[in-house]
């Protein structure tokens, strides 16, 4: 079990072991590059290694070997059971004419083919091309594979990603997109072409006893040069130095001309406390699981790195997250966002030029507190400290599309998608807008492009089945509500299975969703806006209306949605619908 609560995590690794052990003859010892690689970083054992290239292996899968082996231990001899790829068969046949013959072995091993060494862009390359203006940091290689220290090479990718973004100058794709690639083998010049970027920066991560190993390169898309590279070898408290440093040398290698502000953001620190930072990348990790035991493992390293430095402002925005994570879907609202608006408040007086805690207190005084004008103001002050932080574009476009301020809504739910454009969320939002202006054929096209991108993806399924519902395609509809509550045992997923039962005649069915509500409700949070348009559509005015003051009086976070959703529109002139609509704030 890894700290996010995971189980099972070795047993990927025991079956990629598996396979490299199946290309391999009795007394062979043989790495995959990635070992290979590890091995050279600790010890001297390059002229030990022989690269094999890639080996075709189970299902077709390819995997990059090195043959492992000394005057005491090992066989230099090509394995017979090795089944190379195509492409390495004439290099293989030439390297095993060099070995029956006794001649040199392959000089290219592991250390000598990656060695980063500080390069600067020839000043040809710096003509034409100029200053690069757009970046994408790929997440750093867990050199270890060990699940343990997995947080930490995602969170130093995550904090460079931040620290970068703050840059007007330079677009940096946000960590959704690119951790789309994390645990694949990737060529830099090929993703920089698929994602629009000028650049990228790749690494990887090591953690051995008291040391820690940070390589990092930094290639031109375009060129398809190396703009630089290093290797770190310091103490874990020394991280903040490696990572300004990294943030220094992207700017400068990118010739970006950053003013004395913009120098201090990249050498800005949230704590000065190694081990607080370490708990914080710890919680950011959990969180990133958007599941309730990673939420709730979450809050308890921010609270540990708060212990340690209560002056820790991105720390309190981490609870803030956490917090708001939890409600609705976990914990009441009246439970958890007062704790969430409590964090944010917290990490704004500690440090008010913090544009996540900014982003996150607007989310709160919209969803919570129904001030709408302050919660805005917070969504532009988030977009002013940081104009390349997608979540705030994006979420400051959800508000706009729940006010009904649908061009508002695409135009900044696009800046969102330009800055983090493999986002299934904010793909999905986009056709969110068009379903809000009643738009539903472009809608439903959005909605399955993001379904393409992620076949499991549950916000997907379950918009386009409510496009499907408001064009009056109740099969279809149901059809993928039925796979959303597959994916998800969510109430407000099973509660919109049962208003399409309820909406296309099957009341018998719709019936049955509300007792399995209501049920759930004895032992867990149900929102009352989940009976409220189940009831509208079974035409049940009074409870429906009954069930919506409920919802007013828990705080229910679905009651954003009062001015937009076509499902209440059965009941949206009733003058208790509007006087609970005018107390939400929300009145026309």
């Amino acid at each position: 079990t890894n700290i996010a609560g995971e189980k099972d995590v070795t047993g990927k690794g025991i079956n990629y072991a598996q396979r490299v052990m199946d290309c391999g003859d009795a007394g062979h010892i043989l790495l995959s590059k990635e070992m290979a690689e590890l091995l050279c970083e600790v010890c001297d054992w390059q002229e030990r290694l022989d690269d094999l290239g890639e080996a075709e292996v189970k299902h077709g899968v390819l995997i990059h070997l090195y043959n492992l082996h000394t005057d005491e231990a090992g066989n230099h001899e090509l394995p017979q059971k090795f089944i190379p790829a195509e492409k390495n068969a004439t290099r293989l046949l030439k390297q095993v004419g060099r070995t029956a013959t006794g001649e040199g072995r392959k000089k290219e091993t592991p250390s000598s083919a990656r060695k980063t060494v500080r390069r600067k862009p020839t000043p040809e390359i710096a003509q034409a091309s100029g200053p690069i203006d757009s970046l994408a940091v790929l997440p750093l290689v867990n050199a270890g594979n060990d699940p343990n220290t997995e947080y930490l090479s995602d969170g130093i990718t995550e904090s460079i990603i931040n620290t970068l973004s703050q840059l007007p100058q330079l677009k940096v794709l946000a960590r959704s997109t690119v951790f789309r690639y994390k645990g694949r083998e990737v060529d830099a010049q090929e993703v920089g072409n698929e994602l629009g970027v000028r650049a990228v920066l790749m690494g990887r991560v090591l953690q051995l006893g008291d040391t820690l190993v940070i390589k990092a390169e930094l290639v031109d898309v375009a060129e398809g040069t190396h703009l630089w590279g290093e290797q770190y070898r310091r103490k874990p408290a020394d991280i903040f130095e490696v990572q300004e440093e990294i943030a220094r040398e992207i700017s400068t290698n990118l010739q970006i001309k950053l003013t004395g502000a913009e120098k201090r953001l990249l050498a800005k620190r949230y704590t000065d406390n190694a081990e607080a930072y370490k708990l914080y990348l710890k919680g950011r990790y959990c969180l990133s699981k958007l599941t309730r035991e990673g939420l709730q493992s979450g809050i308890n390293f921010f609270n540990q790195a708060i212990e340690i430095d209560p002056g820790y402002a991105l720390a309190y925005a981490g609870l803030a997250d956490a917090y708001y994570g939890l409600s609705g879907a976990y914990l009441p609202p009246k439970e958890a966002m007062p704790q969430a608006k409590a964090a944010a408040t917290r990490a704004l007086e500690i440090d008010d030029s913090l544009a996540e805690a900014h982003a996150s207190l607007a989310v709160i005084k919209a969803f919570y507190d129904w001030q709408w004008a302050e919660a805005e103001a917070e969504y532009k002050r988030a977009i002013e400290l940081n104009p390349g932080y997608a979540s705030a574009h994006h979420w400051y476009g959800w508000y706009l599309a729940l006010m009904g301020r649908l061009d508002q809504a695409i135009s900044e739910i696009t800046q969102a998608y330009e800055l983090d454009p493999r986002s299934l969320e904010i793909n999905t939002d986009l056709g969110l807008s068009f379903f809000l202006a009643r738009q539903y054929d472009q809608a439903i096209e959005q909605f399955r492009k993001s379904i393409e991108m992620d076949q499991s993806f549950i916000n997907g399924h379950f918009f386009l089945g409510w496009a499907y519902e408001q064009k009056g395609d109740a099969a279809r509809a149901i059809a993928e509500f039925q796979k959303v509550v597959q994916l998800s045992d969510a109430p407000f997923f099973r509660a919109a299975l049962g208003h399409a039962y309820a909406s296309s005649g099957q009341r018998e069915e719709a019936e049955r969703v509300l007792d399995e509500l209501q049920e759930r409700q004895k032992h867990g949070h149900v929102s009352p806006y989940d009976f409220t348009i189940i009831y509208t559509a079974l035409g049940e005015r009074e409870q429906a209306l009954a069930c919506l003051e409920k919802a007013f009086e828990t705080r229910s976070e679905a009651l954003v949605w009062l001015k937009v959703d076509p499902r209440l529109d059965q009941i949206r002139t009733d003058p208790r619908f509007i006087d609970i609509q005018r107390r939400v704030g929300l009145a026309l």
